[in-house]
């Protein structure tokens, strides 16, 4: 095993998370509290690069403080690089972009990558001078990408990297988000490892995984214990780029000691809530359409979160997202749901061969409440396979009552909380894990 201390980033197209692995077998977690967060989620950083030209020269803003920048002279606001980094077809995505990039914010490949290390190093300035100095200081970084068809993937990220100041991990320097986000729903950020016992004339075995302790303790493992064949989790997570999926399918043996590690079916889609934005944008009249591109990136994730909604907001002297406006976003919402269970279905067509026994949502896009519950209620006509929904606000009590015992109150909050995290923040804590060692 190759990396003993790790921090995980999740590079969202709209907001990054890290979390932190100090040991072998210490708890992945989330940092909270971070600088350049969101005011609305504190380990959420707002994937925003801003360049600001002035006289005294140039300076480059990341996260809260350039999500908070409105486009206008002399600064350039990049907000979905990502997508431009990392897609096949980076001219592709100019459309879809229209009120989340400065006018002038185009640039070519190697802009993106100089845009991309800006980024990287701002994170890591801010985290060195936070509370979290020296676990930064003492690890190893991993990063979280899209499973998509990008060559030398970790050559170009962990050149990246190098030139922001970090200390890319050994082995793999990039994990795809599919499988990190699999593997932190499994395990919530639990990680073990062990010495295997040696047999006689034989050198003795390394450090391994010991993932039957890493499990929930309810739930899956206790299906794989009931289970003759095999049991297949199908794990979906809508992003603002992609939407991404991760397939895994564990058997009975994996309930002892003498296991094999489960393969991660995964696969990456350029389906993201970003397109979601646009076709609301595009459903604007001219005159909305110039307040909206006149907003900073923090202004506009505000006022889409009550436009998702249906709730009226105000640009300027007008008011939009009622009456037509609101059957438009309606629409627009029913449309996007029923694309991602079209790529799932598709996904499960051309990728999974075993069962599908439970199915859950994850990502920043299942956040949004009428797309979450579209896309759940679709999900549930699958009679084969169970919903697990950490969003439910029953699902801490329900699993905790059925560990028996006296279940306090506090618990119930922390296991919601957790949910929450695992949401938004599932791939970080994936990342992180001892899995990938």
């Amino acid at each position: 095993m190759k990396n003993r201390r790790l921090v995980s980033i999740d590079l969202g197209s709209a907001y990054t998370k890290v979390a932190v692995r100090r040991d072998w077998n210490g708890e992945s977690d989330l940092l909270r509290d971070l600088p350049l967060a969101s005011d609305e989620v504190d380990f959420c950083v707002p994937s925003v690069v801003a360049r600001v030209d002035a006289r005294g020269g140039t300076r480059w803003v990341i996260g809260s403080a350039a999500a908070e920048q409105a486009p206008g002279d002399g600064v350039r606001i990049y907000r979905y690089w990502k997508a431009r980094l990392f897609s096949t077809d980076p001219r592709g995505h100019v459309r879809r972009d229209e009120m989340g990039q400065s006018p002038h914010a185009d640039a070519g490949d190697d802009d993106y990558e100089r845009i991309a290390v800006e980024f990287f190093r701002g994170l890591r300035e801010s985290l060195e001078q936070s509370p979290y100095g020296a676990d930064i200081a003492s690890s190893a970084v991993r990063v979280c990408v899209p499973r998509i068809d990008a060559p030398d993937m970790d050559a170009r990220v962990g050149g990246i990297l190098h030139a922001a100041g970090w200390r890319p991990a050994h082995g793999r320097v990039t994990v795809y988000e599919p499988e990190s986000n699999a593997c932190g729903m499994f395990t919530r950020g639990r990680n073990a490892t062990w010495y295997p016992p040696a047999a006689p004339f034989t050198p003795r075995a390394g450090r391994s995984l010991h993932l039957v302790k890493m499990l929930e303790p309810e739930g899956l493992l206790q299906a794989l214990r009931r289970m003759a064949g095999s049991f297949g989790v199908l794990v979906i997570d809508i992003g603002g780029f992609t939407t991404d999926f991760g397939y895994v399918e564990f058997d009975t043996s994996f309930s002892t000691d003498d296991w094999h590690r489960p393969a991660i079916i995964q696969q990456s889609y350029e389906l993201g809530i970003r397109e979601l934005d646009q076709a609301i944008y595009d459903s604007l009249d001219e005159d909305a359409q110039r307040e909206i591109r006149a907003l900073s990136p923090a202004e506009w994730d505000a006022l889409k979160v009550d436009l998702y909604r249906g709730v009226p907001v105000t640009l300027g002297s007008r008011r939009i997202g009622g009456g037509e406006d609101a059957g438009r976003t309606t629409e627009a919402l029913r449309a996007f749901a029923e694309r991602v269970i079209a790529v799932r279905d598709t996904f499960r067509r051309d990728y999974v061969r075993g069962p599908i026994n439970a199915q859950t949502l994850t990502g920043g896009g299942s956040m949004i409440a009428p797309l979450h519950q579209a896309v759940v209620q679709a999900l549930a006509t699958d009679e084969d396979a169970r919903v697990y929904d950490l969003l439910d606000e029953h699902e801490p009590r329900r699993t905790l009552d059925g560990r028996g015992g006296t279940v306090r109150e506090e618990e119930i909050q922390a296991r919601a909380r957790r949910n929450q995290e695992l949401v938004r923040g599932g791939s970080a804590i994936g990342g992180s894990s001892v899995f990938f060692e």
